[in-house]
């Protein structure tokens, strides 16, 4: 009786190892590590550059893609802009009587940029701009 008793109680510690080995009881695994966080657009809430955009409400005229915009009155940035140095950028700003893009007549961009953007504003911006122009 007493061996049939151990051969019972080897036999259930197996069944309970097998159990265990197979995923057939017991707590359930660990789910998996989470995946690490997609990298952030060009255009975030937090680039100060994206920030002057949306202040100054380029997107109303303007279309760049990476910020959302589609505005229509004004050029596509993203295509306009491709090339352009960081000065002719800045320039196009504060000064946008001195040049017009093709297809756009001179004077349809307010010319007070220089006085409502702060220069550190303005350096934001432009780098945005000069980021999200397509290369």
């Amino acid at each position: 009786m007493k061996a049939l008793a151990l051969g019972l109680a080897a036999a259930a510690a197996a069944m309970v190892v097998l159990a265990f080995a197979t995923g057939g009881g017991g707590d359930p695994p660990p789910p998996p590590p989470a995946a690490a966080p997609a990298p952030e657009p060009a255009s975030t809430p937090a680039d100060p550059g994206f920030a002057v955009w949306r202040e100054q409400g380029c997107g109303a005229c303007h279309t760049l893609a990476a910020a959302g915009a589609t505005g229509t009155i004004g050029p596509d940035l993203a295509s306009a802009l491709k090339g352009v140095p960081p000065a002719t950028i800045e320039r196009d700003i504060v000064a946008p009587g001195a040049t017009a893009a093709a297809g756009y007549a001179a004077g349809a961009m307010p010319e007070d940029y220089a006085g409502r953007i702060d220069a550190g504003e303005l350096d934001a911006l432009v780098a945005y701009l000069a980021a999200n122009a397509r290369r």
